[in-house]
């Protein structure tokens, strides 16, 4: 093994906070700030900005969520003696694993639907979607992107709780 990747396997840990608090930051900052500015803004602002926000945030936060799982859950993997810290290291991982089919399953249709229509609404078409339910879409995905976010913290807090104790693992293959 080459001393770049001896390097890097020793800093998982560190890693996988990075991309996880990333993650997390940006997740939560959409929930408290973003969502509810947009909703203050009004229902056309919010529904015309969200392919704009879908394009960029997902593009990053994809990456740091698949960072910070994949660090998560390797870093995980190479403790040895405590089942405590190892499992904890992969559950915090897998939580962020896990993001990825959480979005594409439940997320992605209606990210899809509000994406569709304003398309055809900038290329000149008329909305196929009602202002109810143009809402509807907006606060169903506020619902879901809450459980990312929640499940992004509890992950995140993991892997800082588990950093914190790092002094007393053993680490190996």
């Amino acid at each position: 093994m080459s001393a770049t990747s001896a390097s890097i396997l020793d800093h998982l840990d560190k890693i996988a906070v990075i991309a996880g608090g990333l993650f997390a930051g940006t997740a939560l900052y959409m929930t408290i700030g973003e969502v509810p500015a947009l909703n203050a803004l009004g229902l056309d602002v919010h529904w015309r900005f969200f392919p704009y926000m879908y394009e960029r945030a997902a593009l990053s936060q994809s990456i740091f969520g698949a960072t910070a799982g994949i660090a998560g859950v390797l870093h995980g993997t190479r403790i040895i003696g405590t089942q405590y810290y190892r499992n904890l290291w992969i559950t915090a991982g897998t939580i962020f694993l896990g993001m990825i089919p959480y979005t594409i399953i439940c997320m992605l249709p209606t990210n899809k639907m509000i994406i569709a229509d304003n398309k055809r609404v900038q290329s000149g078409s008329e909305s196929q979607i009602n202002v109810n339910t143009r809402k509807e879409l907006l606060d169903k995905w506020a619902i879901l992107h809450s459980v990312r976010t929640i499940g992004s913290l509890i992950g995140f807090g993991a892997m800082v709780f588990g950093l914190s104790h790092h002094k007393i693992l053993r680490l190996g293959w």
